[in-house]
């Protein structure tokens, strides 16, 4: 009921006016200079693989880092904040051998979302939104990764299925609002994601095409 309503929210401010959402999140992590020891946190101290870089995990080793970037964005104008999860399937995690930390890392920065955008909300009296945040992964359906093999794929539909579910239910269950499907450039991939998603709430998808250009969709929310 509460999503529901969230839902006939965000329908009635968009029949009134555009809303805006945030900006890059790894630009903004960026300026702190952040170590390997700064990534790794007290928890991932002793992980086998390096993990600067894996600007995802910081929601859960440097979480007042993340809530810092949501809420200057929120207090500069932003409506709806994306959470910090652009590679937060276990997909795209196993390059870091945390795989396993899919739906921690999606509820999580959620939840470090979901906190900024509360407190935002309750300073101003304007209602601010979390978007939960799909990102592309590292691997795609509709192009293979050889050139000596251009049948071969090195996922198929079932394991990314598996990978966007997982991750939309941290996402959902952290709090998000909406599903942001972004900057994919297969459009397979994409096409999983949606009709996953589709299922469960309202879904913007945003496809990057090879020459860098951009396009958003906002697709209302399906019945089931």
């Amino acid at each position: 009921a509460a999503q529901a309503n969230t839902h006939e929210e965000l329908d009635s401010i968009l029949r009134e006016r555009i809303m805006v959402l945030d900006g890059g999140m790894g630009t903004m992590i960026q300026q702190h200079n952040l170590s390997e020891e700064s990534f790794r946190g007290q928890e991932f101290v002793d992980h086998s693989k390096p993990l600067k870089g894996n600007n995802d995990l910081l929601s859960v080793t440097q979480p007042d880092i993340i809530y810092k970037i949501h809420k200057e964005y929120l207090l500069c104008g932003a409506d709806i904040v994306e959470t910090n999860t652009f590679s937060s399937t276990s997909i795209a995690q196993a390059d870091y051998g945390l795989e396993h930390m899919a739906y921690r890392l999606n509820k999580v920065s959620a939840e470090v979302a979901r906190r900024a955008a509360n407190d935002v909300t309750s300073e101003t009296g304007i209602m601010r939104y979390v978007a939960g945040a799909m990102g592309p992964t590292n691997k795609t359906l509709s192009v293979s990764p050889s050139v000596e093999r251009p049948d071969y794929r090195n996922i198929t539909f079932d394991e990314l299925v598996d990978a966007y579910a997982e991750q939309a239910r941290g996402l959902l269950d952290g709090g998000a609002d909406i599903l942001l499907v972004e900057t994919i450039f297969d459009t397979a991939n994409a096409k999983k994601a949606s009709d996953l998603t589709l299922r469960r709430t309202w879904t913007l998808v945003s496809c990057s095409s090879c020459c860098g250009k951009t396009t958003r969709r906002r697709l209302r929310e399906k019945e089931t």
